[in-house]
């Protein structure tokens, strides 16, 4: 159930942990901004699997009662800490946070903020930063991927895995991704991989290995979890990396030693999250060097799901029936999305 009313600043508040959550969209105290800080006015903010998660009390970040959802958003900049230099107001920015981010107003620390370019629309921005930021993290920050390596993307479909695949190809890798819907892989992704494989546990390895020469991929990356991950390492080459990313179809299967051993296979995993309060240079490194990927045209962003503050039922029944594209949550339903 949502009930609304109409302030200079409101929020989308959790109320009481459950099943359903009651959530309403209520008047919230104006941000402080310290000297490391941004406060952006959001135009756009992304709903994800893990904001109703959080939602419910079921995910390993349990806010406060009430709080605002939202870890992501875009929009625009209208204050800034004394101690940040790379962002003014007025700029047109995406922002990364713990949760936030569907308000009318959110401050952020300054390294989770970039400018995203002109031609980035707010909607795409909003749904940008997390999963391309883990794409990033998972390849160079925990795989070391070099130019001419061979990548191989579990879940290449969903946003993570995309990310990965693009993210890859920019880098200069050959990319395999492995989905059971091989048809829409080939179809979605012709123009950032150079083949397709089937999941399928009984077989991955053994065509990874024929598709590579024999030697296996690389580069690693695990977004799935559950039977597959066992088999993953035997499609890895003689010092691969293997980083998991996360268990989106359950529990994995076990890692044998043996097999890590024989091939010197290095396997690591990957909160990316944990960088931003740790290593928030790199953050921000990182983030300048995608939103320039973006601009150059190498990383196209899907146009996400719009749905009005009003409508977040609608929008958190959509988050649910796993689309492939994004969603998000429109904050001024006044102003344009849309790059200007």
């Amino acid at each position: 159930m949502i009930a609304s009313r109409r302030s200079d600043i409101a929020g989308l508040q959790v109320h009481r942990y459950n099943e359903t959550p009651i959530i309403a969209v209520d008047e919230i105290p104006s941000p402080t901004c310290g000297p490391h800080d941004v406060v952006l006015a959001p135009r756009a903010a992304a709903l994800h699997v893990a904001d109703l998660l959080m939602m419910k009390g079921e995910y390993q970040v349990r806010p406060e009662l009430p709080f605002v959802p939202g870890m992501e958003a875009a929009g625009l900049v209208i204050e800034v800490g004394d101690q940040v230099s790379h962002v003014a107001r007025g700029d047109r920015v995406l922002a990364v946070m713990t949760h936030g981010a569907i308000a009318g107003a959110v401050v952020v620390p300054g390294a989770q903020v970039a400018r995203i370019p002109n031609s980035m629309t707010y909607s795409a921005a909003a749904t940008f930063g997390i999963a391309y930021f883990t794409a990033y993290a998972a390849l160079h920050f925990r795989a070391g991927l070099r130019a001419g390596e061979t990548v191989l993307v579990t879940g290449a479909l969903g946003g993570v895995g995309r990310a990965v695949a693009q993210l890859a190809k920019a880098t200069g890798a050959t990319v395999l991704v492995a989905s059971r819907d091989l048809e829409g892989a080939r179809s979605e992704l012709r123009e950032h991989i150079d083949e397709v494989v089937d999941a399928d546990p009984d077989s991955i390895a053994r065509v990874v290995k024929s598709r590579t020469g024999g030697r296996g991929a690389d580069v690693v990356v695990d977004v799935v979890g559950g039977p597959l991950l066992g088999q993953l390492v035997r499609a890895t080459a003689w010092e691969g990396r293997l980083v998991i990313v996360g268990f989106a179809a359950g529990t994995p299967a076990p890692i044998k030693p043996g097999h890590l051993l024989v091939k010197n296979i290095s396997v690591s995993g990957l909160q990316s999250t944990d960088y931003w309060s740790r290593c928030p240079d790199r953050v921000q490194a990182a983030l300048v060097r995608l939103l320039s990927l973006v601009d150059a045209g190498a990383l196209p962003v899907p146009e996400p799901h719009e749905f009005r503050l009003d409508e977040i039922d609608a929008a958190m029944r959509a988050v649910t029936e796993s689309s492939r594209r994004g969603v998000v949550i429109l904050i001024d339903q006044d102003e344009r999305t849309k790059a200007e």
